[in-house]
């Protein structure tokens, strides 16, 4: 991981009179670090008799020879050959055999070393290159690469005339650096040397060795969230501990890859990265050629353009460069290879003598026998190993890994992001090869409209089916510099596919539509676009184990290490967590087969790219609010340490550090920055007399500071509390009960505290609001709960029965509700208001505005309300009908199979603690913001008080995961509602009572009605198993500090958390087991059900704990309880197929109570609603006035048979139209694309239907109206809907209502306001996104239809209240 470096800019390239050390060494460690060579660098400022003395004595020579070129100017060229004599070493292009179809090239990589022999093969390469850079020596003397060589470092020094002479010895090849162990100092540890400590300062080198980290906080980039809110006493920033090592690293060359950054190449800032293109290339440098003089290919190399190539300094992984921004002076040096230079590419892989060889102890103990085969420059060679050739059959499977990302022609490089994103998406969804699209890029491009019809055009995409186009919003957002809205960003989400064939790419990859999400915090400090959410399928599914245990292996490396080069962009994965599960549909001789496919999310970061700059020099991370196109570089290293802070952090556990990145990726809205002294860092938390915490990860906040908060998120009212991440904090706070000032303040407790975090930088110090506490509503009772409230209920019988009526009621109730609403358009548009999700608030505030997708809005909710708004009936307009049933249908389905029995004197809310000590051991205290009213109970209160409540949190194992506890009103904790206020009395937390909860977010079920609390009793805790102990459990347990010598400690922490987080996970086995396991033994409390309750509670912290569960572990657990696992429950079944009544309490709700009670209800339904029809004689009205500009059909034929007819103008329109209508037609029903990409496809071309040209041009502008045309509401627009739902209502009426659905509903209102004797209302999009029907005036309404009066107060105002009289009043 990179540590932060000095913000002091480092000095800048030396002039020809002054050179600087520091410079050379920053160069020297990037060089070696770049093709891991793990070459010493020289302790500075100790003894040359100590330096000899050092057992690595002879590999510092390559050390002091590149600092003598170094300082002669020959470092640049040294490299260039360097590298290119490498890249043909360790090429991985292959040239096309007799240019192959469908055959790509393997792609060159930076060639790093991986063993020991590669880095013996590079550094007799780097000795040849510096023989010959030795011999062509310009100055008059020769130059000394004794250790005792001191250049200039800042400081005024003797100048040192010495000769200097060359001994075989010192050209050794040594081995690696060995890794440190915790605790032991390294053998080099030259800047801690006991023998020589003066107490001089530290270097800047030495402290760029060791990773000491310096930070700024950079000004924050002006945004209308989060604010700053003024302080009393600003303080300055707290000094940065410059004295600790990072990741406790003594002093050594072999750097973790991510330690050099910006500053690696601040000798040559001029310089210009090549562009990364997007399409693969092949570089060939010849390996035959003769010796040649050094100036020759100093003078040649130099007088090329030079300036264009720059090597990455970035061994994060293998980068794919194209050579075609410097092109001239890489034929610059093929020509000298070609014609006379050295042969530095000729030193091949070792041969296999040559690899057992290096398995021998170190070659500074043996210096007679070379490194590997020295080759003289001059000499003409054959490499000892042939050219690998992948392309004979089967492909190689690293190949076949590299084939998955798919590379844009390079003529597509200079398009914005956003634009290469959705050209790249359609041609994968069409099966298009990129080199076969034909398409430069203009600026017109970036009109998304414009860009599809674009690709339609090309030939190799006619007759294919385009996919779902991506959101307007979030495509005007993509184009713009930040990537988002005010307060939405656009997000990448790609998913990969399994091949299950054994050629091509290993998965095939799909972009998803662009869309609009809430921002994370790592995306709002170097920007969304950097981040790139990738699902792939679990390496334990059967179609990647099929692959076979390498392939395995190999595809993890892959996803670690990459490369990810994707839209001329470098990518790096950095976190991974499991994702949703999906259902695959097999088709086999069987009949279709569904299986489960379990997969991972992973997250990259874009490290580099075309678009992207060098860090500039002081800098560590890329600034706050770079543009989309100006990004700087920055390694994944960097941007784990900017979130974790890694060198304060070393001593947490791996996978437990790891799993803290999941904070800076959660999705929350940012609010307030306070400043350093508005933090209070509690030092402990609050403890119960058993040493147990009582307030696990929950705190308080200012009044003030939760105003601001609710200001800055737009609230009406102020919550109590917030759900949120601050800095390395998690968890839940509410407000101070105490304080009513408008002070502004937060504290966090150590249980809160995941990591060690200075808050210096203002994102650590914004407030982020994840949810807040709303206003509570009657809930459902759990699936989950049912066993154990019959396990723990005085009279079983009775409690079955009594959660059977809770289903019955609910269910009659809601479609009593939903037949009686579709009645009345008005009460059913109340019944649609009141039935949606608040998601669909929330889509509507992503654009301000109803989201549509083609002709009508994207959710069945907005479709419905858009076509009452309109006028149309539901129980007369079957569209509208067969929507709403099936809504219903699915709805009752989803209770069918979730059971989710709804309890209406019950409530799901916010757990928090007592911080005031008030509340008594097994006390809670509940208030309502509003009348909590359950009209079939009668029950309409504002707290509860006095009365047994239960309180329970799912998922729930264990039979004490249920507490009966009371309830009681403290006027103390009147200000905290809608959340659950628990003691902080007692020995145990009464949230870790309730499966192991805490109070970070958890949320409680919170129960009072009688007939269910009354028939509880409360178990006692379980005595738990120690699993560990038994040994079914194991825990792995080593620390970041425990990686600390690895060569790339980044690319270690990753590659182990990588690992044991793709495992298979045995969460949703387990639990799946235990409900069978349960079911068949009628028992939730015997030993079996409380070890595998346990087992359950562990594993659902598996990932941050670091806890072993294998698949033989499992097979032998599931042994020991039975020989054949049991079966699936009855209640999993569609029917019941028991021989008599149901009595387990699920079975019975399902199949007693919910099974014949929903169809019973659908019937009803059904049958009220069979009188609706799909024509709607007001929706052809508008045709019907057209048609009669035609002639009459019979005195048409008598002119036809005459042949004196010539058709009028308006029946050529109309021929014309109806021709186009139906050859869309014919497209729509031969498409067989998923159903959003179908009717995207459809709209577009029925916008692109045109009057015909046959007609005269004024009559056809008459038609399309730019104004109303731009709104879909001009003559043509009106007259293609209309006719077309004419044409098309009953064979089709999908086609016409989600193509014309707009125009429709126009055309609707206009008709039915007309013979209402009034006139339609058009509503600007943001005003119509925020309407929602009056419950009052539509229950008014209802009772007049009714024939009925009904009469609700208002509230007395001030003015009603000064003319009435005390009586009256």
């Amino acid at each position: 991981m990179a540590p932060r470096l000095d913000p002091s800019p480092l000095p800048a390239t030396p002039s020809k009179g002054r050179v600087y050390a520091k410079d050379f060494d920053i160069w020297f460690l990037d060089f070696s670090n770049t093709y891991s060579l793990n070459l010493r660098r020289s302790p500075p400022d100790i003894s040359p008799q100590k330096k000899r003395a050092l057992p690595y004595f002879s590999q510092l020579r390559y050390y002091e020879l590149l600092k003598v070129q170094y300082f002669q100017g020959r470092h640049t060229v040294i490299r260039s050959l360097f590298d290119n004599g490498a890249k043909e070493i360790h090429s991985k292009w292959v040239k096309k055999p007799l240019a192959s179809p469908g055959v790509v090239p393997f792609p060159t990589q930076l060639p790093r070393t991986i063993t020991e022999p590669e880095r013996r093969e590079l550094i007799s390469l780097l000795r040849a290159i510096l023989d010959d850079v030795g011999t062509v020596n310009s100055s008059p003397r020769s130059f000394s690469v004794s250790s005792s060589h001191h250049l200039h470092d800042g400081r005024s020094s003797p100048r040192r005339n010495r000769r200097s002479k060359r001994h075989s010895d010192e050209w050794e090849v040594g081995s690696p650096t060995p890794k440190k162990t915790r605790g032991v100092p390294s053998e080099v540890d030259t800047e801690c040397d006991p023998d020589d400590d003066d107490g001089r300062p530290e270097s800047v080198l030495s402290t760029l060795d060791r990773g000491l980290v310096h930070t700024t906080s950079p000004s924050p980039i002006s945004r209308p969230v989060p604010v700053r809110l003024p302080v009393v006493q600003p303080s300055s920033s707290p000094k940065i501990d410059t004295g600790k090592a990072f990741y406790g690293l003594a002093d050594t060359g072999n750097m973790s890859k991510s330690t050099i950054t910006s500053q690696v190449f601040s000798d040559h800032n001029d310089y210009k990265l090549p562009r990364i293109t997007q399409e693969t290339q092949t570089t060939v440098v010849p390996s035959n050629s003769a010796g040649t003089k050094f100036s020759l290919l100093h003078r040649q190399v130099m007088e090329s353009d030079s300036d264009s190539f720059v090597p990455s300094s970035s061994t994060e992984r293998a980068l794919e460069i194209s050579l075609s921004q410097h092109e001239r002076l890489q034929q610059n040096v093929r020509q000298i290879l070609r014609d006379g230079s050295s042969t530095y590419s000729d030193f091949s892989r070792p041969s296999e003598r040559d690899t057992i060889q290096s398995a021998a102890p170190s070659l500074s103990q043996n210096p007679s026998r070379p490194a590997s085969p020295v080759l003289s420059p001059t000499q003409n060679t054959t490499p000892l190993m042939p050219q690998r050739v992948v392309y004979g059959g089967y492909q190689e499977f690293d190949q076949r890994l590299h084939d998955v990302w798919p590379h844009l022609p390079s003529r597509l490089d200079q398009a914005p992001f956003v634009v290469r994103w959705e050209i790249l998406r359609v041609a994968l969804h069409c099966g298009i090869e990129m080199d076969e699209l034909q398409l430069d890029y203009d600026p017109s491009l970036t009109d998304q409209k414009t860009l599809w019809a674009r690709l339609q055009a090309l030939p190799v995409f006619r007759g294919k089916s385009f996919p779902e186009r991506s959101r307007s919003d979030a495509w005007t957002a993509a184009l713009n510099d930040k990537f988002s809205t005010v307060d939405w960003v656009v997000v990448l989400n790609a998913t990969l596919a399994s091949n299950t064939s054994k050629t091509g790419p290993v998965f095939h990859l799909k972009l998803s539509p662009l869309k609009l999400e809430l921002s994370h915090r790592l995306g709002r400090r170097f920007g969304s676009d950097r981040f790139l959410e990738l699902v792939v399928p679990s390496l334990g599914s059967l179609d990647v184990k099929s692959l076979g245990e390498t392939a395995v292996e190999n595809i993890q490396r892959w996803l670690v290490d990459g490369p990810h080069i994707l839209l001329g962009r470098i990518w790096a994965s950095f976190y991974v967590k499991p994702a949703l599960p999906k259902k695959a549909t097999n088709d086999n001789a069987m009949g279709p087969q569904s299986k489960t496919v379990y997969q991972e999310r992973i997250y990259l970061f874009a490290e580099d790219g075309n678009e992207f700059h060098r860090l500039e020099a002081g800098s560590h991370w890329s600034s706050k609010g770079e543009p989309v196109d100006r990004h700087t570089k920055m390694g994944r290293g960097g941007l784990i340490d900017w979130l974790l802070q890694v060198p304060n952090n070393q001593k947490q556990p791996i996978l437990k550090l790891f799993s803290r990145i999941a904070l800076g990726l959660s999705r929350t809205y940012p609010t307030v920055i306070l400043e350093l002294e508005q933090i209070r860092h509690r030092t402990a938390d609050v403890l119960s007399p058993t040493g147990k915490v009582m307030n696990d990860g929950i705190a308080r906040m200012s009044h003030g500071l939760a105003r601001a908060i609710s200001g800055a998120m737009g609230l009406q009212d102020l919550p109590a509390g917030f759900q949120g991440r601050f800095g390395s904090a998690k968890g839940f706070w509410i407000r101070d009960t105490t304080d009513m000032s408008d002070s502004i303040w937060i504290e966090t407790f150590p249980s809160q505290r995941k990591w060690v975090c200075d808050y210096i930088e203002d994102d650590h110090r914004t407030f982020e609001v994840r949810s807040e506490s709303r206003e509570l509503k009657s809930a459902s009772l759990n699936l989950q709960l049912l066993p154990i409230l019959q396990d723990r209920a005085i009279n079983a019988d009775l409690m079955k029965v009594q959660v059977g009526e809770f289903l019955r009621d609910s269910l009659q109730r809601d479609l009593e509700a939903q037949k009686a609403a579709m009645e009345n358009p008005i009460e059913f548009k109340l019944w649609v208001h009141e039935n949606t999700s608040s998601s669909r608030r929330a889509e509507h505030l992503k654009t301000n505005q109803v989201p549509f997708t083609a002709g009508l809005p994207s959710g069945r909710e907005d479709i419905m309300s858009l076509l009452l708004d309109s006028g149309f009936d539901p129980k007369k307009l079957e569209f509208l009908r067969d929507i709403a049933w099936k809504l219903r249908m699915e709805k009752c389905k989803e209770l069918q199979e979730r059971l989710n029995v709804r309890v209406g004197r019950s409530t799901y809310a916010y757990m928090v603690v007592d911080f005031l000590g008030v509340l008594e051991e097994d006390e809670v205290h509940l208030g309502f913001s509003s009348k909590f009213a359950n009209e079939q109970s009668g029950f309409s209160e504002t707290f509860l008080h006095g009365m047994d409540v239960l309180v329970a949190r799912t998922p729930a194992h264990y039979p004490s995961d249920i507490q009966r506890v009371k309830a009681v009103f403290r006027p103390e904790l009147g200000s905290l509602k809608d959340v659950i206020v628990f003691p902080t009395k007692g020995d145990v937390p009464l949230a870790d009572k309730l499966s192991g909860g805490d109070y970070d977010g958890d949320i409680a079920w919170v129960c009072w009605d009688p007939t269910i609390v009354t028939n509880f009793r409360n178990a006692e805790l379980p005595d738990v198993p120690d699993l560990f102990q038994q040994g079914i459990l194991h825990k792995e347990s080593q620390s970041y500090f425990d990686l600390v010598g690895t060569s790339d400690i980044t690319s270690e922490f990753l590659a182990r958390a990588f690992r044991f987080n793709m495992q298979q996970n045995f969460l949703g086995m387990c639990t799946n087991y235990k409900e069978k396991l349960c079911y068949a033994r009628n028992s939730v409390r015997d030993d079996a059900a409380i070890l595998l309750s346990t087992l359950i509670s562990n594993l659902v912290d598996r990932a941050k704990q670091g806890i072993i569960f294998t698949e033989e572990g499992w097979a032998r657990l599931r042994r020991s309880f039975s020989r054949v696992d049991p079966p699936e429950p009855q209640y999993k079944k569609d029917n019941w197929g028991g021989t008599s009544e149901p009595t387990h309490i699920i079975d019975y709700v399902k199949f007693s109570v919910g099974k014949p009670t929903v169809e019973m209800e659908l019937r009803a339904l059904n049958k009220s609603l069979s009188d609706a029809e799909r024509f709607d004689k007001d929706l052809v009205r508008y045709f019907e006035e057209y048609e009669r500009f035609q002639r009459p059909v019979e005195e048409r034929k008598d002119a036809e048979r005459q042949g004196l007819y010539k058709k009028p103008t308006w029946e050529m329109v109309l021929e014309e139209l109806k021709k186009d209508i139906d050859t869309l037609f014919m497209e729509w029903v031969g498409c067989r694309d998923e159903w959003e990409a179908k009717i995207t496809n459809a709209f577009d071309k029925w916008q692109g239907i045109a009057p015909t040209s046959k007609v005269r041009p004024k009559t056809i502008r008459m038609l399309q109206l730019d104004g109303q045309s731009a709104v879909g509401l001009a003559n043509w627009e009106l007259l293609k809907a209309s006719f077309g739902f004419k044409m098309y209502y009953k064979k089709s009426p999908a086609f016409v209502w989600y193509i014309t659905g707009r125009q429709l509903g126009y055309l609707k209102a206009v008709e039915v306001s007309r013979r209402a004797d009034g006139h339609p209302v058009l509503m600007v999009p943001t005003m119509y996104a925020g309407s929602r029907p009056d419950k009052k005036y539509v229950r008014a309404v209802v009772a007049r239809s009714d024939g009925r009066n009904l009469a609700e107060s208002e509230a007395i105002d001030e003015e009603v209240a000064t003319t009435l009289s005390d009586d009256e009043i």
